[in-house]
Parts: C-alpha cells; structure tokens; sequence
C-alpha cells in the first residue's frame, strides 16, 4: 500500500491515466456482463414464448376442434365406414353435404375420404376441385391414419399446389378406437391460421419440418428456405418424399441466412437471440420445429449497453478518485511523519555532535603541549568520525614556505619530516585553504595497513588549520566512508578547536620565554651588583 501511496505522489499524471484505464475496462467488463445477463433474460423469455406458441399452434391444430370433428366422424359415422370399405349406399351426397358444413364451419379448403387403397374415393373442396382419384397412399397422414392414429401433416396440395395442413384421422371399421382402421377421413385448411400465429410475435418467426424446410415464416420471402446445408443425400430424401410438392424438383433450394439452431446469430449484421420449441403433429418423420428469433439491438439497445458501461465506469473513476486522494493524503502524512522523524533524528545528531565537540574541546584545553594536542585531536576524530590514519603538518614560523610533520595517527610507512607548501594534496590545501574530500576506493590511491591485514580508505579529508586568516598547517585523515556534509561541517569545527588551541599554546610558549629573558636579565644584574 505504501508503494501504491509513493507512486501516486511521484507519478500524478500515471496515477490518472491507469486509473482512467482501469475505468475503461470496467465499464466495459460490467457491459459485457449485464449484456450477457440481459441476453439470457430475453433468450429465457423467448424460449417460454415459443413454448407457449408452439402449444397454441397444437390446440388450433392437432388438438383443435377440426381434428375432432374428423376423429368423430371416422369413429361413428356408418356412411363413412361405409364407403371406406367400398360399400356404396347411394348417400354420396349426403357424405358431400356434412363434409362442406363441417368444411364451411371450420374454414377448411376441402374434406375426403381415403380407403384402404389410398385413392380418394369422395371429396369436397371449397373452391370446386375437388381430389377424388388422387392417390394419396405415400402421403404420411394416410399412413399414420391407417396405423389408428390421428395426425396434422404440412405439405404442398398435389391437386392445388399451395401450401396445405391435413388433418387425418382414421376410419375405424367399429365404433371403437382400437378396432381396425379401414381408411381415413381428412381435412385440408390453408396456413392462415399458423401464418396469423407467426406474425407479431417476435422479430422473426419460423415453422420448421423434420428436414429442415422453412413450411411458414413471418418474412414471407424465407418460405421454401433450407436450414443448414443442403447435402446431396438430404436433397434426395426431401425430393423422394414429395411433400412439398414441385418446389424442389427444377432447383435446390436457397439457404438461410443464418443458423436456426438457439443461441445468439447474426442476421443482416445485427444479433439475434435465436430459441426454438417443438410441435408435435404426429408427422412419422418427426416433429416439426417453431423458431422464433428476437433483434437484440431493439431489445437490448446500445443505449442500455451504454449505459453499464458508464455507470460502473463512472462508480470506478469515482471510487478511484477517493482512493488515489487517499492515498496521496496517506502518504503527504507518512512523509510529513519522515520529516518530523528525520529533523527530530538532526537535532539528536547535531546535540551528539555539539557534546563530542565539547569533550574534544575539554580534552584539547587541557593538553599543555602540541604533540599532546594533536594525539587529543586524532583520538577524537577516531570516535566522531571513525579515521583510521591521520597527519598533520604545521607551519615553521622561521619559513613560512615550510611546514613540518607535527604528528601522525597510526601511519605504518615513515613519514617526511618537511614539506612545502603547494608540495602534494597537503601542500596544494595549504596554498588553497578549503576543505577537501577526494574518493580513493575506485582508484587505490592509498592503502591502511594494521596487524590484520590491509584495506584502501573510501576518502581522504583534508584541511587547512586556520584561525583569523593565520594558517597555522593541515590535517589529513583517512576514512572508510565518504563523509556527508554533517561531518566535514564537524571537521571543520574540530579544526578550529585545534586552531584555537595552537595559538594558545603558542601564546603560552612566548610568555615562557619573556619571563625566561626577565629572569635571566634580573639574575646577571644581582650578579654584578655582588661584584
């Protein structure tokens, strides 16, 4: 978290543009999700849909009253059973009159008779063409018929060419459903009613044969359209069944535009969320498929998508603006605490050095020779400053060109007695006067030798001894780290201390040899007077 904090105050503007980022993709996950959660919705929705068409469908058809009508009357009706069985009774006619009230009462196109031979025997047809001597024997709705079951066949009208429903059930040699079958008694109605069911109930709405055939469609220009590929052994099959008429025997048929299976398509560019249900008309080839597609750019428009994506974007911007701000306050108190920190460790460290200041003081004050001085002045920069070899060179006031080795601090090799000054790094300080730090870890200018073994220093100090202008030498320590500015600043502290000390003794050292002259003048001069 401390890191996080220091990277917002170093880096602000990153800070924003990840945090922008991170906002962006948010938004954009959050789209996804509750598009993905809105598309499962509306599939869900849709899928119930379709179940409850393909039922409606079913109870207009299968189970509607027309296919009852039929099972009625191939169940008690004598004539029937009786011109099934090629028994003519002369009631052609009234067969014909009940067949177009039951025709007329039902909207149906047409009502006929199919005994055991499966050629039409009598039929009635609205529009006065009627199918009596078609064979119908391949037809499934006869077959089923003839298997004792009722049955609702889509198919294309051999006599008419259109497109048909036929609603078969059979013809029972007694009044009683496991009897024999014996023929079957059908209906024929257009697709107006599946055609009604289709439209306004989604975007696109399809009725599916087992192979695959579009049979009825919302988008009229699909009707005839093939779902999937249209393989040469599945164009055979649906050609050898004829039950769509003619359609396929000149072309095979077009395709799709897209998938019927469920799931999510695109159709003319756009998504749809495609769901299915099945409606089950006793067709012996399968059962028939209602399709019913929904454009998902009207039911979840761009807007709404739109609108997660900046929602959640907005919240984490928002979140993220607090949290940054935090941070960044978090982390101005933790710095302020470090500086508060850090000046409360200076003024520690400058107390230390002040109190070793004034030991090293003391300890110089009370040495009443120079040699005894500098070894205080070493012994004290070994503690304060961890120096490991020293030297210091003064200044001989008969040659003030001249300085001489004044002491020295655990140096192994012999030393020179004299030195000039501008002679070497202490020359050239003493003709500078400031204070200098030379690195010599990288280079080996100098080596410190002990009974251990030997090490290169990291740095050599070097300074003048000065006090008002007077040079009085300069000192040299070897260390092994290079000084901050804390320490020169004490260094140079320190050397003034030893500057100060100097002339005292120095001072002292004339008044010695003032009153060594008094005394020796004042004894000549008792001598004399004796003599």
């Amino acid at each position: 978290m401390n890191r996080i904090a220091r990277f917002c105050v170093a880096q602000p503007g990153m800070s924003w543009l990840i945090l922008l980022l991170v906002s962006v993709v948010a938004g954009w996950l959050a789209s996804s999700v509750a598009v993905g959660y809105r598309v499962a919705e509306r599939r869900t929705l849709l899928e119930t849909e379709a179940q409850r068409r393909s039922l409606e469908v079913m109870s207009q058809t299968l189970n509607g009253n027309l296919m009852g009508s039929m099972a009625m009357l191939g169940l008690i009706d004598a004539d029937i059973k009786s011109e099934a069985v090629g028994k003519r009774t002369g009631m052609s006619q009234k067969l014909l009159g009940a067949f177009e009230s039951v025709g007329r009462a039902y909207d149906a196109q047409g009502v006929f008779i199919v005994p055991k031979d499966g050629v039409i025997t009598l039929s009635w047809d609205s529009a006065g063409k009627p199918s009596t001597g078609l064979n119908v024997k391949f037809r499934p709705y006869y077959q089923m018929a003839m298997k004792g079951r009722n049955n609702v066949y889509a198919a294309v009208s051999l006599a008419r060419g259109d497109r048909a429903l036929y609603f078969s059930a059979p013809v029972f040699l007694e009044a009683s459903n496991g009897s024999e079958s014996v023929g079957a008694v059908v209906a024929r109605t257009g697709l107006q009613k599946v055609d009604e069911l289709l439209r306004g109930k989604a975007d696109i709405a399809l009725l599916l044969s087992p192979q695959g055939v579009v049979f009825a469609s919302s988008r009229k220009e699909w009707i005839g359209h093939l779902s999937g590929t249209p393989t040469p052994d599945r164009l055979q099959s649906i050609r050898e069944l004829k039950q769509f008429g003619n359609l396929f025997e000149k072309s095979d048929p077009p395709v799709l535009p897209m998938s019927a299976e469920p799931g999510v398509h695109k159709i003319d560019g756009r998504p749809h969320v495609v769901t299915s249900a099945k409606v089950m008309w006793n067709d012996p080839m399968g059962d028939w498929s209602l399709v019913l597609m929904e454009d998902l750019t009207r039911s979840v428009p761009l807007i709404e998508r739109l609108c997660y994506g900046l929602g959640a974007g907005f919240i984490v911007l928002l979140v993220g603006w607090g949290l940054i701000h935090l941070l960044r306050s978090h982390s101005a108190q933790q710095q302020a605490g470090d500086q508060l920190a850090a000046y409360s460790r200076g003024q520690q460290a400058a107390a230390a050095r002040k109190t070793e200041l004034s030991e090293a003081g003391l300890q110089m004050q009370q040495a009443q020779q120079v040699d005894e001085l500098i070894r205080c002045f070493f012994n004290a920069a070994h503690r304060m400053f961890g120096a490991l070899q020293g030297v210091v060179y003064l200044v001989d006031s008969a040659a003030p060109d001249l300085m001489a080795l004044a002491g020295s601090y655990a140096c192994a090799d012999k030393l020179p007695a004299e030195m000039e000054t501008g002679e070497g790094l202490l020359g050239q300080c003493a003709v500078e006067q400031r204070l200098q730090v030379i690195d010599t870890a990288a280079t080996g200018f100098a080596t410190i030798r002990s009974g251990l073994g030997e090490t290169v220093p990291a740095a050599l100090l070097l300074a003048p001894i000065m006090l008002y202008d007077r040079l009085f030498g300069v000192v040299e320590l070897a260390l092994l780290h290079r000084p901050d500015s804390a320490e020169q600043e004490q260094f140079a502290e320190m050397n003034g201390l030893l500057a100060i000390n100097l002339e005292i003794l120095g001072r002292a050292a004339h008044t010695e040899e003032i009153l060594s002259s008094v005394d020796a003048a004042r004894h000549e001069k008792q001598q004399g007077a004796m003599s």
